[in-house]
């Protein structure tokens, strides 16, 4: 499985709406950097050992040479998303410090107001880049003023190129001051960890030295959803992962990723992928390039 690099000096943009399961490989990333926000249903992106999530709102940058290794995410909506590839200016280099996940590949995340003029930031970049692109390629036979004209039309898609960015690191910034209550991290890494493990919310309460109603209160209040819900989501989709691209049998995958009755398993995959792990398993096969 391998997708194509873009041209190094090429300046390029879109937005794609694309079926479940399509996916992008790169091994040695491209010699551009790459922006990608997330605007509809969700996306897997693989970061070193990492596996992550993006969510509408989720800004992905990679840096050149870094592995491109995403798709839309298996359950759920086409993934609706903008992209760029792009070589930065002098001066943007201190805004491309954004959180890194792992070397070369940092997150971020926009909401509200910020959000929305990075999505009408994309739409710029993705008209100029095109006008540009068609001025050079046609300028000499139309008159040489397009010329000119492409040249503008390249700098002002750089220009919205360098809101978004600018905007992220006002969004970075302002989180900063708004950090995750640091034992709801610690609880949510223990789950991320070991997804398998066994482990009751008297238990993680004492790990963070809060009583269990507190415990569920504040992680719900920070994280937006219940520790048993969490952990249950953690565990689907490691299974989902390991159906397509391991050998293992379903019941094997359901006791690896902490089902102890491969029923239950099957009956929550049902609920959250629409069809049992077998079948997912077959589709995605099916749908994997030779």
């Amino acid at each position: 499985m391998y997708t194509e690099v873009p041209a190094p000096d090429l300046l390029c943009a879109g937005r794609f709406d694309e079926k479940p399961g399509f996916t992008v490989y790169r091994e040695h990333g491209a010699r551009n950097w790459m922006l990608s926000l997330t605007v509809t249903n969700t996306a897997d992106y693989w970061a070193g050992e990492r596996h992550l999530v993006t969510r509408p709102g989720d800004l992905v940058l990679i840096a050149p040479g870094a592995v491109q290794h995403y798709r839309a995410s298996p359950e759920g909506g086409p993934w609706g998303y903008w992209w760029a590839h792009f070589q930065p200016r002098a001066a943007w280099f201190s805004w491309l410090r954004l959180p890194e996940v792992s070397p070369g590949f940092s997150l971020t995340r926009l909401a509200g107001d910020r959000l929305a003029q990075a999505v009408a930031a994309f739409e710029r970049v993705h008209r100029n880049a095109m006008q540009a692109t068609m001025d050079v390629a046609q300028g000499r036979l139309i008159a040489p003023s397009r010329e000119l004209t492409g040249m503008f039309a390249t700098e002002l898609a750089l220009n919205a190129l360098e809101e978004i960015l600018l905007l992220a690191m006002i969004d970075h910034e302002q989180r900063k001051k708004h950090l995750p209550d640091p034992r709801i991290q610690c609880v949510l890494d223990r789950i991320v960890a070991d997804p398998a493990r066994q482990v009751t919310i008297e238990e993680l309460a004492r790990s963070v030295s809060l009583s269990p109603s507190r415990l569920s209160h504040l992680f719900r209040q920070e994280v937006g959803d219940s520790i048993v819900n969490v952990v249950l989501a953690t565990r689907l989709r490691k299974a989902a992962s390991l159906l397509e691209f391991s050998d293992r049998p379903v019941g094997r995958i359901a006791a690896d990723v902490g089902f102890s009755s491969p029923y239950y398993f099957s009956r929550q995959f049902r609920s959250r992928f629409s069809e049992s792990p077998s079948a997912y398993r077959a589709r995605v096969r099916r749908r994997a390039p030779a």
